[in-house]
């Protein structure tokens, strides 16, 4: 694989060549820093642009003329990484020497910069028609949260803990901010994220990479020039008091969340160590000590995992279980949390633990996304490479293990009842 970056003035292209795969895969990244009020917003933005163009004004016309280039995809999202709201437009085509067509390249880059220079809009104003049916999807979408119960936990569990931080920020907003929004305001959204928002597109795939810059820089008119440095992390601080909450459900089944904040990690425990420490306690599956606790030898869970929340410096723990088991349950994340401290795994468990991160990283090579997104946060966040990281898990020792959790310490318990008492 070829890394190049290309400076464009107001955006950087970065292209990865290789070989690997028969289809490229190219995401435009719009990034600012998150506002509560406007998650919603961007979500809402992303499925319109998804929906049609100006040029292609009903979604048929646009997937005739995805069917026309052979079957390329083009959709928008959002996501939250910490304090930054990325805001993507990406698209997957079949690589040039499958194609008997020398315009092709150039049709696809063409399609996608319509999509994202020409919405569908008229004066000043989205389509209602086409605003009026996303609506209708994302009201589905944000009730049907409440339908699971493992993510209506985790998102009364961030509130309860820091209302105000972004790490408890709804990326599809609620039904409140949803009905504010309106077609002319929706415009005003689009706006601001062309003229507010630092751009970087990645492209990964077998192209003649000089022309196909050359064709984003013909199609692509972003005329703002954004200097601004987004900083990921979020600043969720310790609390001098824990927090406890519950509140009542119709579930039958209880979900307990325990939040945990990251003291103060190093860069290498941020990136390297912690992953480690979350594989030996949690995220491992059979393996990890929460699973044969709480699970296996006092069988009080159905279902359990952690998370670990790089960018908001949190691990979060997950347990679905009978309201009555809350208590206990709560007791034994704590205990193996301490036996974690105290170096309570052998270097057997260790072994495995790291050659599970070495395995995943290698995996992650047979996937076009997955090596952007390896790009992706090495520009963003300085992100060692792959190849670097498995050296660095092959040096991790025991006791970097244990240093590190012991910069864990506990946040809030929050529980979304259950009906069995």
């Amino acid at each position: 694989m070829k890394y190049k970056t290309y400076n464009c003035n107001s955006f950087n292209v970065h292209t990865i060549k290789t070989d690997k795969f028969k289809t490229s895969h190219v995401e435009v990244i719009f990034r600012d820093i998150a506002n509560k009020d406007e998650m919603g917003a961007y979500s809402f933005l992303a499925d319109m642009l998804s929906q049609s163009s100006k040029t292609y004004p009903r979604k048929k016309d646009l997937i005739t003329r995805f069917e026309e280039l052979y079957k390329i995809i083009v959709y928008a999202t959002t996501l939250r990484v910490g304090n930054v709201l990325d805001f993507h437009v990406s698209l997957d085509f079949i690589n040039q020497d499958y194609i008997n067509d020398k315009n092709y390249v150039e049709e696809v880059i063409k399609t996608l910069f319509d999509i994202i220079e020409n919405p569908n809009v008229t004066n000043d104003e989205f389509d209602l028609k086409t605003f009026n049916i996303v609506k209708e999807r994302l009201k589905r979408e944000i009730n049907s949260l409440k339908e699971n119960p493992m993510k209506q936990s985790i998102k009364e569990a961030f509130k309860a803990m820091n209302a105000d931080t972004p790490t408890s920020y709804e990326l599809l907003g609620n039904l409140e901010s949803l009905e504010k929004i309106t077609p002319s305001s929706l415009y005003k959204t689009y706006k601001n994220l062309r003229k507010n928002f630092k751009v970087d597109i990645f492209l990964i795939g077998n192209l003649e990479m000089d022309d196909t810059v050359s064709l984003i820089k013909k199609y692509f008119k972003n005329r703002y020039i954004i200097e601004n440095k987004l900083d990921l992390m979020v600043d969720n601080k310790e609390i001098k008091r824990l927090v406890v909450k519950s509140m009542a459900s119709d579930n039958v089944q209880a979900n307990l969340v325990m939040i945990f904040n990251l003291k103060k990690l190093t860069e290498i425990e941020k990136n390297i160590t912690f992953n480690v420490f979350n594989y030996l306690y949690g995220s491992g599956g059979l393996t990890s000590k929460l699973y044969q606790s709480i699970r296996e030898k006092n069988s009080l869970c159905y279902a359990i995992s952690s998370m670990y929340l790089k960018y908001d410096k949190l691990l979060l723990v997950h347990i679905s279980l009978e309201q009555a088991n809350v208590k206990k349950a709560t007791s034994l994340v704590k205990k193996e949390l301490k036996n974690m401290q105290v170096g309570n795994f052998t270097e057997e468990e260790l072994k495995d633990a790291i050659n599970n991160m070495i395995v995943s990283l290698d995996m992650a090579q047979d996937n076009n996304v997955s090596i952007i997104n390896n790009y992706v946060f090495h520009v963003f966040d300085n992100l060692p490479m792959p190849e670097e990281r498995v050296e660095m898990f092959k040096n991790i020792k025991k006791e970097d293990v244990i240093n590190v959790a012991k910069k864990v310490k506990l946040n809030t318990v929050f529980t979304l009842e259950g009906r069995n008492k």
